[in-house]
């Protein structure tokens, strides 16, 4: 019998984190992205953008200059939006933090611990299993750097590599994870197009209607990509989104609910 074979797809996969140190939500989420698509030249001049300018939604205030970056970022990436993917979990920081108060004595880090060692596994993990048994994905895995994650009792980089292979292989999953990494702000696009979208995720659940010029000049850009571009939408509804307040397992939510809530409540 002749041995089955498979076709090899390669992905990146980016992680970022939105709302940590602020008031609720708290979220963390992952992009996966095709090297093919990846390393074209229309995604990869991007880098000639982000290089040179500090890009991140939560200081957006509706600058020009910004505000023409991020659209065109976010145009040129979702040019073909269907071959992307996003997950996104929301997790109650103050639940597990509670939670944990028994343990703190012995373990002083163990609500960090469970949250850099439970959610991303979950969030990349749902992006690259149940691909179909005539394909292998090799998937390289980028973390945006924060210190946080250097503990070394948990290390995300190390944590990832190792418990997502495991994963593979315990559940027959066709993926293996050839190498995990930290990028800095300003080095690779695929980070920052997964902070902007992750911050608009984050802005979309909080509808915030103040009248700081903040809150108003993210949801005039959100609303007015919405209206121009078709792919941006249809992006954003089909994001997998997750939440999770003390209960035992995730909580899958259609995320396009609350899109239409935020569109519904910030029409002109």
């Amino acid at each position: 019998m002749s041995q089955q074979s498979f076709s090899n797809y390669s992905v990146k996969v980016f992680f970022d984190e939105s709302g940590k140190n602020q008031s609720r939500p708290h979220l963390m989420g992952g992009i996966l992205i095709p090297n093919t698509y990846y390393n074209t030249t229309a995604i990869q001049e991007l880098n000639n953008i982000i290089k040179h300018s500090k890009i991140h939604w939560t200081d957006y205030k509706g600058h020009s200059k910004t505000r023409q970056q991020i659209w065109k970022i976010l145009c040129t990436v979702l040019e073909k939006e269907h071959l992307l993917s996003m997950n996104v979990i929301s997790y109650n920081q103050s639940k597990i933090e509670e939670n944990s108060k028994h343990l703190k004595e012995t373990y002083p880090d163990i609500a960090d611990q469970t949250i850099f060692m439970k959610f991303p596994e979950r969030i990349v993990y749902g992006l690259i299993r149940g691909h179909g048994t005539h394909l292998h994905l090799d998937a390289d895995i980028y973390i945006e750097d924060d210190s946080t994650y250097h503990n070394t009792s948990y290390d995300l980089r190390d944590q990832l590599l190792k418990q997502l292979n495991i994963q593979s292989i315990y559940r027959g999953e066709r993926f293996t994870i050839n190498n995990t990494d930290y990028l800095p702000k300003q080095t690779e696009v695929g980070i920052e197009i997964t902070d902007i979208l992750l911050g608009i995720v984050r802005s979309v659940l909080r509808n915030d209607l103040s009248a700081s010029r903040s809150s108003k000049e993210k949801n005039k850009f959100i609303i007015s990509l919405l209206n121009a571009n078709p792919k941006f939408h249809q992006f954003l509804k089909k994001v997998k989104y997750y939440e999770w307040d003390n209960s035992h397992e995730l909580i899958n939510i259609d995320f396009e609910n609350y899109l239409n809530i935020f569109i519904g409540s910030n029409l002109a």
